[in-house]
């Protein structure tokens, strides 16, 4: 799978969760980003690098690496305390 085509799967993903958003890069040299901002101020951003999901904490200014889409959804649902359950 292609950096492109995961960033399109981490986005089907993100958006049927409810609360993300496509965010064009807007300073050379850096890539778009599926965005959680609940509030105004990005909670989380989520890209795609060298066959890595990446998601950018900016309040901490701390990136975590995941293997695949299912990876960020498990991390996701943590920090969202969620249950398989639910």
């Amino acid at each position: 799978m292609t950096d492109e085509e995961l960033f399109d799967a981490v986005g089907t993903a993100l958006v049927a969760r409810g609360g993300w958003h496509y965010e064009l890069a807007t300073t050379p040299g850096s890539l778009p980003s599926w965005c959680l901002d609940p509030g105004g101020d990005v909670v989380v951003a989520v890209n795609v690098i060298g066959g890595k999901v990446v998601a950018y904490l900016p309040s901490s200014d701390r990136e975590i690496a995941l293997a695949s889409v299912a990876d960020l959804s498990a991390w996701l649902d943590q920090q969202e305390g969620r249950t398989r359950s639910e």
